[in-house]
């Protein structure tokens, strides 16, 4: 089995660069790609001891990107990179100070959007609250029941609902600017290009787009990325069905992985997701071993 989308400490996941090889040689993984968001700073610790001490099979290098496409908040993974070439880029648009200023506007936005909707959290002191702090906000949210009534959108049942329906859908009233903040997706697809790496459109589906079908084709037409995650933790097999025939049309290469978080993601588990990944993918295995630079 394969897990090419996984995260670590150095973004918003609960285990150690350690500890995730560790969990992936024990569920004897054959390939995995750690896919820290808008960082390589893992293949940094790898440099620093012999990765096979901790995982006997294979590391493709990987980074998540946010980005966007006609207004919407999205996400794609380059697989393949120069993982120092691709850092320097980051390190220079995300520097210290832009991340204090924009985590201090999202923080505000958020803040007059729930008092001006009247809805009831308990809201931290900006210092208080940490990179990630939307998801504890989401959290305090939903311990109102009266939220759902002051607010009835489809947002309230999962964070990934809230985030991605509310949060980031120019049509929510919670809704705030998020990708002000990010580089623009071209941008992003010639950063990992030039790094010598692959682009593939990240899960498409968790977008939840009510026409995810046209958004894709839409987005293909305009950027024609590499590859797309085709086997995802929350995809139905019909969804799946799907994404694997668009990229059979278009001979897109083909990914997988759970998209795991440690505890931060619930049945989002190493290598099978939610018991519905298990994903092998032999064929595109072996056609990403051709293409992508392996840590061996």
């Amino acid at each position: 089995m394969i897990d090419l989308h996984t995260h670590t400490t150095y973004s918003d996941g609960t285990d150690s660069v350690g500890e995730l090889l560790q969990k992936a040689n024990a569920l004897n993984l054959d390939v995995i790609s750690i896919t820290d968001h808008d960082n390589c700073d893992a293949y940094y610790e790898l440099e620093k001891y012999n990765p096979k001490d901790y995982y006997k099979g294979e590391i493709i290098v990987g980074c998540e990107f946010r980005t966007s496409f006609e207004d919407r908040l999205i996400e794609v993974l380059g697989y393949g990179i120069d993982y120092k070439e691709v850092n320097e880029f980051l390190s220079d648009y995300y520097t210290t100070e832009q991340k204090d200023k924009s985590k201090t506007i999202l923080y505000n936005r958020l803040v007059n959007k729930i008092n001006d909707l009247g809805l009831q959290p308990f809201i931290k002191k900006e210092e208080d609250i940490g990179s990630f702090f939307v998801h504890s906000l989401y959290d305090e949210l939903v311990k109102h029941p009266e939220n759902r009534h002051l607010l009835k959108e489809d947002i309230w049942d999962s964070f990934a609902d809230f985030y991605r329906k509310g949060l980031t859908n120019p049509n929510s009233k919670i809704f705030v600017n998020l990708i002000e903040f990010n580089p623009l997706l071209g941008d992003i697809m010639d950063v990992i290009h030039q790094a010598g790496g692959l682009v593939f459109l990240a899960h498409p589906y968790q977008y939840k787009i009510d026409d995810t079908e046209s958004f894709l084709d839409r987005m293909y037409d305009k950027y024609n990325f590499d590859g797309i995650e085709c086997f995802y933790t929350t995809f139905t097999p019909k969804q799946t069905e799907y994404i694997l025939d668009f990229a059979k049309k278009r001979n897109l290469l083909v990914s997988g992985g759970s998209d795991y978080h440690g505890t931060n993601k619930k049945n989002h588990d190493l290598g099978t997701g939610n018991n519905n990944l298990r994903f092998k993918g032999q064929k595109a295995v072996l056609k990403c071993k051709v293409c992508v630079d392996v840590i061996r």
